[in-house]
Parts: C-alpha cells; sequence; structure tokens
C-alpha cells in the first residue's frame, strides 16, 4: 500500500500528460494582433496520408499545405513541430491547441480571442 500512495500522483500525472504532448495535431500562435495556426490533417485516424496546413487568420490570406506524407508517418509530425520552432523564433507565441477532428467548423480558442477584439 506505502508504494502505491508513492507512485500513485507521478502515474497520474504521466498519463495526463501523454494526450497533450505525444498527440499534438494543432497549434495556435500570436504577434501582436495577428493569429497564424499550423494544423496537421488527416483523412482518417491513420498517421499517413496527413497534410500540415498553415493558417493566417487575421491576415486574409488563403490557407496554405506546407507539407505532405503518404508514406512517412513521423513526417508531418516532424515538419509541423520544427516549423512551431522556427516561429517562436521569429517571436511568435506558440500554444498547443485541441481540436475536435470530428467538426468540418473549428472553433479554436484564438479564433474566439480574435473575434472578440
Amino acid at each position: 500500500m506505502n508504494t502505491f500512495t508513492r507512485l500513485y500522483p507521478v502515474l497520474t500525472i504521466a498519463l495526463l500528460a501523454i494526450p497533450f504532448s505525444a498527440n499534438a495535431e494543432s497549434w495556435s500562435c500570436r504577434h501582436d494582433n495577428d493569429v497564424r495556426e499550423i494544423h496537421i490533417e488527416r483523412d482518417s485516424s491513420a498517421p499517413v496520408p496527413c497534410r500540415v496546413v498553415y493558417k493566417k487568420l487575421t491576415e486574409g490570406v488563403e490557407d496554405q499545405v506546407l507539407w505532405s506524407a503518404n508514406n512517412d508517418e513521423n513526417y508531418c509530425d516532424e515538419k509541423a513541430r520544427e516549423f512551431v520552432a522556427k516561429q517562436e523564433s521569429w517571436g511568435w507565441t506558440c500554444v498547443e491547441t485541441i481540436s475536435d477532428r470530428n467538426s468540418e467548423e473549428e472553433a479554436t480558442p484564438a479564433e474566439e480571442t480574435a473575434n472578440e477584439s
């Protein structure tokens, strides 16, 4: 019982952290009043095919597919994370967001904040 009591907090934190860090599929980035989003889109629950989509929400620019993959299961994840890091190096503040894959129109915190201004 004593071992369980010591391990319980560690296991709880580990289990809660896994879904957010291992499965990040969307990021919202801010700089001043501009909001940009980076999404990994998949046609199914399978890792491929996939696309990394870049959205400049407040700038009136069409969404761009920056990278796509049909075979390499890690390609989109790696490219999206690298691009998030590049955005941050340019002075943008990026956070992981949770998206509803079943919804065609997502309402992300970034969009809600941009609409409130």
